[in-house]
């Protein structure tokens, strides 16, 4: 059965004090409040740019049909969010959203936020409004294509309307690149790669750590959460060298690892070495002992 849920839902004209009383009435959602921060946080960003562009493009049409009206909805449905904005455009400005519309959508991350910075650097003209730009907000923060429709209103009008849908669970990637004295990290949920290599003895041991282990406490209640428990989640450790304080932090990592596994989340832990280096393997041993985890270990060739 389909699970699903009205955040907002709003019908009527839209200024300045409808905008600041919609946020305040989701803020306010107990179901929008159950959400996690970074879902919250992407939802309200895209009901904002989609009041904002209806406030600066709105035209009132004289009549008593509430479909003529300006409108946003945003619910819940199974694991989805749904957000769906409207309002009426003239037919002159049709060609021109169509085109703005299929430039984001058919671009990858990457080009969209080389296409954001370009745009946002750049000297707005008198007849802009950055609708082009908020369309490139919303597909960033969605991570998905932006649907659209046009239906014929009264002569030389279109109602336009866009929907926008994205995870109810959504967890932020951490990337940290390698330096001659700390490993590179890639805790990256979205493309399922969990790793941490290289040689650490950063300056600030605990610092450098501490980003890794808030982004796991952060990831062990989306885990808990979502729908994919049982799907393997592999983390790989593949350390040229580390030293004493990055391996009492290390071994945290692995505690919490290890009470995710407890609470039936599947974690698997592969253990990288170099075929020579007996030392990094009694070490992962080691930690697998005390954390009372089984690793994987993978032997490897060195250069």
């Amino acid at each position: 059965m389909s699970e699903s849920g009205i955040l907002l839902d709003y019908h009527g004209p839209v200024d300045l004090k409808v905008i600041d009383f919609l946020l305040k009435n989701l803020r306010r959602e107990k179901e929008f409040k159950a959400l996690n921060t970074i879902t919250r946080k992407r939802i309200y960003a895209i009901v904002v740019e989609c009041l904002e562009n209806i406030y600066k493009n709105q035209i009132i049409l004289t009549s008593t049909n509430p479909k003529m009206n300006p409108r946003i909805s945003v619910r819940t449905e199974n694991d989805k969010i749904y957000i769906v904005a409207g309002n009426p455009v003239s037919e002159s400005v049709k060609e021109s959203l169509v085109r703005r519309l299929e430039q984001v959508n058919n671009l990858d991350e990457a080009a969209l936020k080389t296409l954001y910075e370009h745009k946002i650097n750049r000297d707005s003209l008198p007849w802009e409004n950055g609708a082009g730009l908020g369309f490139i907000y919303m597909v960033l923060k969605s991570e998905n294509k932006i649907s659209y429709t046009f239906e014929p209103l009264i002569k030389g009008y279109l109602y336009f309307e866009i929907k926008i849908s994205l995870k109810k669970n959504i967890m932020r990637k951490l990337i940290i690149e390698k330096t001659s004295s700390s490993p590179k990290v890639v805790l990256d949920p979205e493309n399922k790669v969990y790793l941490i290599s290289g040689e650490s003895r950063p300056p600030d041991v605990r610092e450098f750590y501490d980003q890794i282990l808030s982004w796991l406490a952060e990831f062990s209640l989306y885990l808990i959460k979502s729908d994919d428990k049982k799907d393997p989640v592999e983390f790989n450790f593949d350390f040229e060298y580390f030293n004493s304080s990055s391996g009492k932090l290390i071994l945290d990592i692995c505690k919490v690892l290890a009470g995710l596994r407890l609470k039936g989340i599947n974690i698997i832990v592969k253990w990288h070495y170099e075929k020579e280096d007996g030392d990094m393997l009694e070490v992962g041993k080691e930690m697998s002992r005390i954390v009372k985890f089984p690793f994987e270990y993978i032997e490897s060739w060195s250069d």
